[in-house]
């Protein structure tokens, strides 16, 4: 099961999977919400528990949805099996690294009103030093639904970081080795937080060239054996 941020690309990889494996996308609930509608991670972590029902779930996702996924595995507890982060938005809300600190702040300051250069430098943030994000597909955009979520993710997760040693279940987290080093610093908190946490890292990708988009093929074959071996 897979908690996107990121269109109709991982949908076409889930697509691709489909055969192998029985997977549902779930797209985030705060991309439907209308003006005044409350938000908040319980919506997100109701839907992925409906989707799940019953049975025993694999849970991944990207970015806000990996950070939702995380949420979700601690709602659910034993039910699920294991959780695929790829470069999750965040993984608590405590500063638990002076970096993460920053990463929080800088998160946190953006809004609707922020100005195309504002965005583009986020976007920077999310790069390796001295690696150029490649350019956007359209004109930054930030409306009220990203305000809820981007002030949601920063501080209103429901859980810590410490909170996810909860998780018995097998944690693998999945960077792009040109993005930015923050992520793995996460990947090394996961490590000492959860009991049965790796990572795995694509070298030549980052964060706007994910895996499932410039290398199905490897990300597919990763997951199968990480979902088989769980």
């Amino acid at each position: 099961m897979g908690t996107d941020s990121a269109g109709t690309a991982i949908e076409a990889f889930a697509e691709w999977l489909q055969g192998q494996v029985d997977m549902t996308v779930l797209g985030l609930r705060a991309r439907g919400l209308a003006p005044g509608e409350p938000y908040g991670m319980h919506l997100e972590v109701a839907a992925v528990a409906e989707a799940a029902g019953a049975g025993p779930a694999h849970l991944a996702g990207f970015s806000a949805g990996a950070t939702v996924a995380l949420a979700a595995a601690l709602a659910l507890g034993d039910a699920v099996r294991s959780v695929a982060l790829l470069e999750p938005a965040f993984i608590g809300d405590d500063d638990w690294d002076p970096a993460e600190a920053r990463w929080r702040g800088a998160i946190g300051s953006l809004g609707a009103a922020s100005t195309a250069r504002e965005v583009e430098a986020f976007r920077a943030m999310l790069m390796a030093p001295g690696a150029t994000p490649p350019p956007s597909r359209g004109p930054p955009a930030w409306d009220f639904r990203d305000d809820l979520l981007g002030s949601m993710l920063s501080a209103h997760t429901g859980f810590e970081s410490s909170d996810l040693a909860a998780i018995r279940a097998p944690v693998l987290l999945i960077r792009g080795g040109r993005s930015t080093p923050r992520f793995g610093v996460v990947a090394r908190r996961l490590m000492a937080v959860c009991p049965r946490a790796s990572e795995h890292v694509f070298s030549t990708l980052h964060h706007f060239a994910p895996p499932y988009r410039e290398q199905p093929e490897e990300l597919a074959g990763l997951l199968l054996d990480f979902w088989g071996a769980a």
